[in-house]
């Protein structure tokens, strides 16, 4: 099946603004972040060395944000889009 992933600010410079990855059917939310870190060098900024999607991220699934915790639970459908931001900083 295939997912899109969109990226925004620092996670579009590090895995481009949008990715089409293919995964194998009953894959998760999760799932799709790990491929995706793997495409890049900059791995670290979506998952730590464990392959858990690191707190900050802030993920977008059928227009809900989800926490990367229950990333693990929510099954993907193909043609399925995720959203990605990192942490908002500025002042």
């Amino acid at each position: 099946m295939k997912v899109t992933i969109r990226c925004y600010a620092r996670f579009r410079d590090a895995f481009g603004e949008e990715q089409e990855i293919d995964l194998p059917p009953g894959s998760t939310v999760r799932d799709a972040v790990i491929t995706l870190a793997k495409t890049g060098p900059d791995a670290e900024l979506l998952v730590d060395d464990a392959q858990n999607i690191r707190s900050y991220v802030m993920i977008m699934y059928h227009d809900e944000r989800i926490s990367p915790i229950d990333a693990g639970l929510i099954t993907l459908a193909d043609g399925d889009l995720i959203i990605l931001f990192p942490p908002v900083s500025g002042g």
